[in-house]
This record gives C-alpha cells, structure tokens and sequence, in this order.
C-alpha cells in the first residue's frame, strides 16, 4: 500500500529566497565568510527551504546542520553545534594540536582541558575547527530554530559571525520572528536577511495540486487558503481534510500521526518524548528494536513527512507537529517513555537530558542528581542561565539523603553566584536570603558573612544598596587585619562607600594591605583598583589586571575596564575610554557575561562615544545593549544616556520616552537622569518645568554623595534652563529669580570638588554660563579635550556673548566654527539656534490660533500631510498655513519656523 503523500513533493513559491541563499554562498566563497537569517513563523517552511537549498548543491559544498532543541521550555547548551563539530571530526579524522575544551564533548580528541583559557578558549577552538574544514572546501553551517537556542548558543554564533576569517563559510540561521535577539548578527558586513511570508491563493493551490497529485477544486483551494491563512504546513494538514473543519490546530497538526498504522504511530509517540532531536542508537534503545524492521517504520515517517533526518538521527519536520502528539499522550504514557529514555541515558554523561526525562518520568531522587551534575557542566561551559535553572530543579527536588556532596545552602549559594554571573540579580537576591535564613549566624558566622558578602554585591548591582549587608558581615568576623575574608569585605564594602571619598579610601587601603600581607589576589586587585582609581594612578590599575589575567574568575577581571574607563574619562581621554570599555564587552561576551558585566560596560562605552563625538557607534552600543534585556540598574543607565543622546540630536519624541521609563526608578545611581529631565524640558518649551526640575535636582540628598563630574553637568542643564527662561520672558519678575536661581547654582559648585580635567571643563562652563563671560576658557578647555559637543555649545554663547557686546566679527568666527561642529555631529537642535543667531526676533502675537496648532506640528517634524490628519483638514490647507507661518516668522525653511518655535516658546510644552 502506497502511503499517502502529505508533503508536497514539489518546492513552492520560494525560487527567490532559494536565490538569495545561493547569491549567498557565492558572496561567502568570493568575498569572506557571510551570515543568512531566515526568519518566519512556525510552519511557514524554514526548515523546507534549508533542505531545498541543501538539495541544491553538489559534492563540492559541505552541509552541517543542528538545531536548537525545545526540551521542557529551555534550550540545552550548545545543542546544535555538538552536532554541527560531530560531524566536521568525522569528515576531519585525525585533527591536529590539542583540543582540550572540545574534549568535554567528544573524548576522542583526547584528554579533556580545565578551567584554562576559558570560554574563549572553547569558542577559539569551535572556530579553529570550522575554518580548518572551509579550507578544503566551501561549508556551510545550518542552526535552525535559534529561538529555542540557550544563551550559551548565541554566544557562541554571535562570537562565529564576528570572528570567522576563511572565506567560504556560509552561517545560515532560522528563527522565529521577535523571539531572537539577532541584533548584532543583522549587522554582519556580509548578511542576507529573508523573511518567509505566507503563501498567496495561487501558491496555495499549486502546493495542494502537488500533495494530491491533481488539480484541486478552485472552491476547495479558496477554502484552504482561507483557512490556513497561507502557511504551508497548515496547507499539508488540511489536504486531506475534505469538508470536516478541525476543531482547532492541534487536530490539523494529528491528522497525520493519527492516521498512520499502529507500530508507526507508537514511534511516533515515543519520538515525539525526546523533547528534540533524537540520535538513531537512543531512539533504537528506547524502541527496543533495531534494524529492519525499525527502518522501515522510520521510512514510514520520513516518506510521509513526520520525521526529517539529521545527521545520525532524526527530528519532526515542525516542532508543532512534535508538541502536538506529544500533548495527546495520557500521562501514564508519557511518564512510561520518560522512564525508558532516562534508563537508556543513565550512563551516558548526557546529565540535562536525564534530568529532564528523569523529572518527567516521576523519578525524583535520578532527576537531582543527574540536574546537580548538569548544573556543573553549564557552569564549565559558561551557561549561566542554564546552571541557575537546573540548580532551581535541583532545590526543586531536594532530598538531604540523596548523596550528593553538599548541602541545601552549597545550592543557594551556588544559584545566588550563577545569577550574578548571568545578570539575573533580583533572583540571586531571592536564593541568598533563603539561604542566610536558613544559617545559624553564631554557630556559623564565616559562612553567613560570605552569603551576606555575595547578598551585598547583588543588591549592589541591582539598586546600589549593598553597604548594609556588608557591614553586617564584617561584625560577624573577628577584627583580624590577616584575615582574607574581610579584606575581601573590605574591597567590595569600599566600592559601596564610593563616590565618599574618605570612607572609600581608607576602606581600599585597609583591603590593599590585607590582600598585599596575606597574598591573596583578590583582595588586593580590589585594593589596587579602588586605590588606584581615587589616586588616577593607572599604575595600579595595570598591576590589578596582571593579577586578574591569572584568576579563572573573569567576573573581576571585567571590573578592571570599568575603573580604566572611569580614569580615562575623568583625565579627559576618551578614546583610551572606549577601547578599555569596548575590550571589556568583547571578553564579556567570550565568558558568558554579557548581560551581567557586558551591560555595565556598554554604559562606560556609550558615555565616553557620545562625549567624544561618536554618536552614531553610541547610539548602536546603547540601543542594541538595551534590547538584549539588561538588569534595571543598567537598563536604567543606558536609557538615560540614550535619551540624552536622542535629545542632543533633535528627537523630543525618543527623548521623552528615555525620560519616562526612568523618571521613577528608585536609585541613587541616576543623578544623571535629572540632566536628562532638566534639558527635556528646555527642547519641549518649556523653561519654568526645567526650573522645577533643577529644584528638586539640588534638593536630591543624592547630590552630596555623587562624583562631582556627575552633578556638575546637571548645574550646567540648570544653567542652560536659566538662559531658556531669559530668552523666553525679559520681565523683571524672571530676572530676579533667575539671579537667585544662579547664586544657588554657584554654592552648589562650591560644595564640590574638582575631579580631574574633564570636571574642570565643566565647571569652567557653569560660570561662563552663569557669569556670561569667560567663553574663550570654555571652548579651549573642551578643545583641549577634544569633545567636540560641547565645544560647539561653548562657540555658539561666546558667539552670542560677542554679538551683545558689537564684535561681529568674532561673532562670526565663532558661530562659523560652530556651525561647523554642529552639522558634522547631527546636532539638530544647537544647528538651528546657531543658524537663527542674529537674527530678529518674530512678532509673537502675528499667529492666529490654528497657525499656533499648525506651528506646533511643524515642531514636531510633522508632514503637511500628517498634519492634515491630526487637524482633519485637507493638505492644500495645511500647506497654506504653513506658507502663512514661514512668512510671519521671517523663516525661510520649516526646520528654521521650529528652530524660531522653540527659542520663542510659540508651541507651548509638549505633550510627549
């Protein structure tokens, strides 16, 4: 009996993404390896267009596909390129020099490599083996289901796409649209994007006619159309369905498996148990059989579309289609064959598999100790969020009879750690404190101040509130000055203290003798660091790195950049800065933390892009770290400089929206943020709301604990607030508060140190503000610096400060150079007040009610088009208005009216 065809045999509506992937491939061999995502929802024929294009060429290309497993709701790690490696060893043999960390995984290789080198050991080795095959001959390299990926997988692909140099690798990649964040792929020089859409009406019918091998009824096409919406798998469901309207898509997805044969649809049920990909010898075990007959049942599957091979094993040919047979199996059934797969990999070192059947399967006692186990190797693969999740099984299923080797708080403690490393703080928090209650404080004061010690460093990084936990620790130990756990505390208890430089000071010298007395490196990398950035001695900061660089605890050695990047900034060096910075997220990345620390960095890097003039490589770093789902502390950060960024360039609209998602964050850390609100409100028209927002900036207890460099350009914004409120009302009323408002600024200033060149710039330009004199200092210290913003800024008032003094020519001179700046850098904003200098001021009141409205819409960027929508006139009106607006103005382009509109405050405060 022939088996009824479900697949269509042949390939529709898909020739141009077939030759995009070729096209492709000639780019990868011709010009250096190249990177194709295809995206597309589920059923919509990814996998289908990859076996097509695989189809396609000859011997002379090598094909290597994984795919991201879905077992349970995570992804395992790595998954899809231990099966990608497998098969390059094989097609390889014998490799040459040693591969240690690819050992882990495939003890053929040899002895099995430590903690050495890291995870960017393990990637360098990933990488050294693919380029070693592409030398022979062109390769490419299928991951399919990216969105399933763990984190730990798209490091790794992430690293590949940055760094693979032979030419000839092609890296094609499916996911699901929204799911994946492939943000940092799409920017691959070399990359090919498709999106696979939904099957129109003709296609649909030319893949039924295929399916049933005739030409099907036009009615019947409609239908299926209509009620597959164009998905192809959804198309193959309902071929067969006849006039009968399934229920729903789980019973379009079993009409296949529930119409095969017994034998056939009992594999099918006990494949579809995997959770996955499933190699031939496991399914062959769990089956109980083997050979020919087990063939031809899988032959069965495959002809009719079910299963898909890959490598050594097979696959369903949509995951839909797995999930749903597996939800039609009774839970006994499903604990049966749970059990069968954790017999069969009880032996095997696959520790995460066997938990998961083991757990499914009702076999508690098996699935802790295989999630212990597996907990340990995500740990060594630098999988952080994997570890966390396996160790909450773990806690899960705690049994203190099951012999394993530690207690319930080793587990807390190693959770609360792994999520740390992987930037999940607010849930470390969580298992550190189940852990200190479960701890007697005086039988076991060491151990309590340790979790207290990580607690401290969690709460830090979330909200930067950790000093408490700290000093609790350091009451439960003795005042012993050789102790390594309180030099320890003292370090992280410092850099809590900061920016109060007396306590932190003698906090990080104290830690420095201890680390130096005892030895131990990392008490003393924290005293050298913190000494060394108090004193700007980049001296000890590079002894701090030589120690780090021999930790296998890259978590501090990230650390390092950060105070490098705060030194370089604070002497002005911004470009020194960013490649500390950048360096930083680089390695990261490579160890698994660039959620945690890379994030942190990010901050570090867009700071010193944007005062360096670099906005475009800014806003990349900032918007692309903030979608990757940093911690709210970082999220928080990147958001305000991201904002401020979007200010500096003109979009109110992105601006406010930054301003909004941090105006009621609860951290000390984001005095910064009041810059933001206090410029805000000057580019939304309205300068008393700066003024208010100035007020409660100075009132902010805050103010005396942040780094001067940090309040003083929030003085500044409250300056610039001040001149707003001159520019838009002369009355004598404004002037009297604005002179108090200036003398409250300067004792502000008073208050504060001066931290380096960078802050001394500034502090030049608050009193140049303020005192209207003194622009030439300001602009050579920020030239002396080489920010170029801020400069431009300093030439536009000394241009504006020479205009009311007669000197037009140094008028001129100034507002050319600044004019200059301005436009190079994108500055929208401060490009238009330079081109509006000297101008005559507009009548104000030559503006009828609508031509304010019309004028307010110009403001916002608005088409005339756009803006007969919003007024719900005709565009030919609108355009007239506009006309009217320009001539009353005396402007001549719109963006010159929204430069008027805005120094005048004609549109009133935004609404955004």
């Amino acid at each position: 009996m022939v088996a009824e065809r479900v697949v269509s045999p042949r390939f529709v509506g898909r020739a141009e993404e077939l030759a995009a992937l070729a096209a492709a491939l000639d780019t990868a061999v011709e010009q250096g390896p190249a990177v194709a995502l295809v995206a597309g929802e589920a059923g919509i024929g990814k996998s289908r267009l990859l076996a097509e294009f695989a189809r396609t060429l000859g011997p002379e290309v090598r094909v290597v596909a994984g795919a991201c497993a879905e077992l349970g709701s995570d992804g395992l790690p790595y998954a899809p390129f231990v099966t990608v490696l497998r098969r390059l060893i094989r097609v390889e043999g014998t490799l040459p020099g040693p591969y240690r960390q690819l050992a882990r995984w495939f003890p053929e290789l040899g002895e099995a490599g430590g903690g050495e080198g890291g995870k960017h050991r393990l990637f360098e080795e990933v990488l050294s083996l693919i380029e070693r095959v592409a030398a022979d001959q062109p390769l490419v390299v299928l991951i399919e289901d990216l969105h399933w990926a763990d984190a730990a997988t798209r490091e790794l692909l992430s690293f590949l796409a940055r760094n693979v140099t032979q030419a000839g690798v092609l890296l094609v990649i499916t996911h699901r649209p929204v799911q994946t964040p492939l943000s940092e792929l799409s920017r691959h020089p070399r990359v090919t994007t498709l999106r696979l859409e939904r099957l129109d009406r003709e296609e649909v019918g030319r893949q039924l006619a295929a399916i049933l091998g005739d030409e099907p009824d036009a009615a019947v096409a409609r239908r299926v159309h209509e009620r597959s919406a164009g998905n192809p798998l959804f198309v193959e469901a309902l071929a067969r369905a006849g006039e009968r309207t399934p229920d729903s898509l789980r019973d379009l997805l079993l009409h296949g498996p529930r119409s095969l044969p017994g034998p056939a649809r009992e594999l099918t049920r006990l494949a579809s148990a995997a959770g996955g990909r499933v190699s031939h010898r496991l399914l062959a075990q769990v089956a109980g059989q083997d050979g020919p007959d087990l063939d031809t049942l899988l032959r069965e599957l495959v002809d009719r579309g079910l299963l898909v091979t890959t490598g050594d094993g097979y696959d369903f040919r949509h995951a839909l289609i797995r999930q749903a047979v597996y939800e039609d199996l009774l839970p006994g059934e499903r604990a049966r064959l749970h059990a069968r797969y954790a017999d069969a990999l009880r032996d095997v070192g696959a520790h995460a598999e066997l938990a998961a059947h083991a757990y499914a399967a009702g076999n508690r006692r098996q699935a802790l100790r295989a999630a212990y186990l597996a907990a340990d190797q995500a740990h060594g693969s630098y999988a952080y969020e994997e570890q966390v999740r396996l160790l909450d099984q773990v806690l899960e299923l705690w049994d203190p009879h099951a012999g394993l080797d530690v207690d319930r708080i080793d587990i807390l403690t190693s959770a609360a750690e792994a999520c740390m490393l992987s930037g999940d703080y607010a849930r470390g928090i969580d298992y550190a404190t189940t852990g200190l209650s479960a701890i007697d404080e005086r039988r076991e004061p060491e151990r309590a101040a340790q979790l207290l010690e990580l607690r401290g460093r969690l709460r830090h990084r979330l909200n930067a509130n950790g000093v408490a936990d700290w000093e609790r620790a350091l009451e439960l130990l003795p005042a012993d000055p050789g102790s390594i756990q309180r030099g320890r505390l003292l370090g992280v208890l410092a850099m809590g203290l900061l920016p109060e430089v007396g306590k932190a000071r003698e906090a990080f010298e104290e830690a420095l003798a201890v680390g130096r007395r005892t030895g131990d490196p990392t008490v003393t990398i924290r005293g050298l660091l913190g000494v060394g950035s108090m004193t700007g001695d980049l001296g000890l900061l590079a002894q701090a790195r030589t120690l780090a660089d021999r930790l296998d605890g890259h978590d501090l050695l990230m650390t390092i950049p950060m105070y490098e990047a705060t030194v370089y900034t604070r002497t002005g060096d911004q470009e020194r800065a960013i490649e500390a910075a950048r360096d930083g997220m680089r390695h990261a990345r490579r160890y698994g933390l660039g959620r945690s620390r890379g994030a942190e960095l990010a901050r570090y890097a867009g700071y010193a892009l944007i005062l360096a003039g670099r906005w475009d490589e800014a806003a990349a770093i900032l918007r692309e770290s903030i979608t990757e789902n940093p911690p709210p502390l970082s999220r928080q950060i990147l958001l305000v400089l991201d904002g401020y960024l979007s200010l500096l360039r003109g979009d109110v609209a992105a601006a406010a929206a930054a301003a909004a998602a941090v105006e009621h964050a609860d951290s000390g850390s984001l005095f910064p943020r009041h810059q933001l609100f206090c410029l805000l409100a000057v580019a939304q028209g309205n300068p008393e709301q700066a003024d208010r927002l100035l007020e409660r900036a100075l009132a902010d207890p805050e103010f005396t604990r942040v780094y001067s460099s940090d309040a003083r350009p929030v003085l500044v914004a409250g300056a610039l607030a001040q001149r707003a409120r001159l520019d838009h009302d002369t009355g004598d009323d404004v002037r009297g508060q604005v002179a108090e408002r200036h003398a409250e600024l300067i004792a502000a200033d008073a208050t504060l140190g001066v931290d380096g060149p960078f802050d001394r710039a500034w502090q030049i330009m608050l009193h140049a503000l303020i005192e209207d004199t003194g622009w030439d200092e300001a602009a050579a210290a920020w030239r002396e610096l080489r920010q170029p913003y801020e400069l431009a800024l300093s030439l536009y008032h000394g241009a504006r400060a020479a205009l009311a003094a007669g000197d037009k020519p140094g008028a001129t001179t100034r507002r050319r150079q600044a004019a200059r700046l301005a436009e190079d850098l994108g500055a929208a904003p401060l490009s238009r007040e330079i081109a509006l200098l000297g101008r005559p001021r507009p009548a104000q009141d030559g503006l009828t009610e609508r031509e304010h409205q019309v004028l307010r819409l110009i403001a916002e960027g608005l088409s005339n088009r756009q803006i007969a929508s919003q007024l719900h006139i005709s565009p030919s009106t609108a355009g007239v208005h506009v006309s009217h607006i320009l001539t009353k103005l005396g402007a001549a382009t719109r963006t010159e009216a929204a430069a008027i509109a805005f120094r005048e405050g004609l549109t009133g405060p935004f609404s955004s």
